[in-house]
């Protein structure tokens, strides 16, 4: 039988990637409405089915069992971490292979996934939802300073604070708690470790698992916000054994049987826990990194493993013994974020940049006459270079260093003050 695939969300190329795989492979887009006119080729489905931004996941099954019947699928894909939980109910609804709702909650919903990993015997990390600030300084009481307050259902590092102090604890609550398109308004408290941090690259197939690649991350002090990675990241073999099996229980303890996967660990002095897991690939343009250093496409694999491809784990396998045996490369992304507000009126040098040999990529995605705003979350980045080295430093030299010759200039936002005395 044809392979017929339901695609949840936007998909980017990833259909079109399908497609073009074999023979006979068709695909069927469900997205939000807003999302259809920014759908790539949506002509090239078989389908587009519409959904409206407030319909509840038992419309949004509903609508698809009506195409399933129509032209049954075969498989589902969601490549984005918004509306994987209307994928994988769409998924046991109809019986398709997918990750189950369980294990989406479970990723999506940190108080859950920290519990999980707890009774697990994986990550004995201490943390608690909160309510108010009487339960917040119990916390604090109970496990001491520092610690994080974040949302329980947040994304892209929106809302995360750390506490220092009892003067800290008031607004941290109220940052974290702060409603949002995707934050509910619960917030966690868990402790804050101490230790570099990692982004664990894995892969999954029939509930075993592959970690491609460890990146160093680098994150503002204050905000959290991801600046800066590397990788392969250069660590004692020790080190990245212990690692890459703690991320292997972690998934284990999910429930993530398959697919791409991306686990923040930090390295403590009790060794490695993890900060949070997702059933996607990771940001910044970390797959990008991963193909250029390493020759493992991730978000290729991801789409053939989508189409009903297997053996995708001996294909890593391969790749990896590939790259070992190649001189030693690295690569690192550098992000331009902003310190204070104002207007982008211009950018200059960014071709000069992208001319220089060590540079793979250089972007900038705001135009000019955009408001800036102070650094954030992931969603305050304005830019990013690309670049590689035959080591980790080199690499990460070398992309700030041409990141600094890209000039951003603005109108800063500058009041005079009225009511001076």
């Amino acid at each position: 039988m044809p392979e017929h695939v339901l695609v949840v969300g936007g998909g980017l190329d990833f259909p079109a990637v399908m497609r073009g795989l074999a023979e006979g492979i068709t695909t069927t887009l469900m997205c939000r409405l807003e999302s259809v006119a920014t759908a790539h080729e949506p002509a090239g489905h078989r389908r587009v089915l519409g959904m409206r931004a407030d319909a509840g996941t038992e419309e949004w099954v509903a609508a698809a069992a009506d195409a399933h019947r129509a032209e049954p699928f075969t498989r589902i894909g969601c490549f984005g971490e918004h509306d994987q939980d209307r994928a994988a109910a769409i998924a046991a609804a109809l019986g398709l292979p997918g990750h189950s709702p369980e294990t989406v909650r479970l990723v999506h919903h940190k108080p859950s996934m920290r519990e999980r990993l707890r009774t697990a015997g994986v990550d004995p990390t201490p943390a608690a939802v909160v309510r108010d600030e009487r339960e917040l300084r119990a916390f604090v009481a109970e496990h001491g300073y520092p610690c994080i307050a974040k949302p329980a259902d947040g994304v892209g590092s929106v809302g995360i604070r750390r506490i220092e102090s009892a003067a800290d604890l008031g607004p941290a609550l109220a940052t974290a708690g702060e409603r949002g398109p995707w934050a509910s308004g619960e917030v966690l408290v868990e402790r804050f470790h101490r230790g570099p941090q990692f982004s664990v690259e894995a892969f999954s197939e029939d509930g075993r698992h592959r970690v491609v690649c460890l990146t160093r991350k680098f994150s503002d002090p204050e905000t959290f916000v991801e600046v800066g990675h590397v990788l392969p990241a250069e660590v004692p073999a020790a080190t990245r054994e212990a690692i890459a099996a703690h991320v292997e229980a972690v998934l284990d303890a999910v429930g993530i049987t398959f697919g791409p996967s991306c686990t923040e660990v930090v390295w403590t002095d009790e060794g490695p826990r993890t900060i949070e897991t997702h059933v996607r690939m990771s940001g910044a343009r970390i797959p990008q990194l991963v193909r250029s250093a390493l020759g493992v496409d991730l978000a290729g694999l991801t789409a053939r493993q989508i189409a009903g491809e297997r053996g995708l784990l001996a294909r890593i396998d391969e790749e990896l013994a590939a790259a070992a045996a190649r001189p030693a490369r690295h690569d690192a992304i550098w992000l331009a974020v902003v310190r204070g507000g104002g207007v982008l009126e211009s950018v200059s040098g960014l071709e000069e940049v992208r001319a220089l040999e060590y540079v793979e990529e250089a972007e900038v995605q705001v135009a000019p006459g955009s408001r800036l705003e102070p650094l954030a979350s992931a969603f305050s980045r304005i830019g990013h270079v690309r670049a590689h080295g035959p080591d980790a430093a080199t690499a990460v030299e070398r992309a700030q260093r041409a990141l600094d010759r890209i000039g951003f200039h603005a109108r800063l936002d500058v009041r005079p003050v009225r009511d001076a005395v």
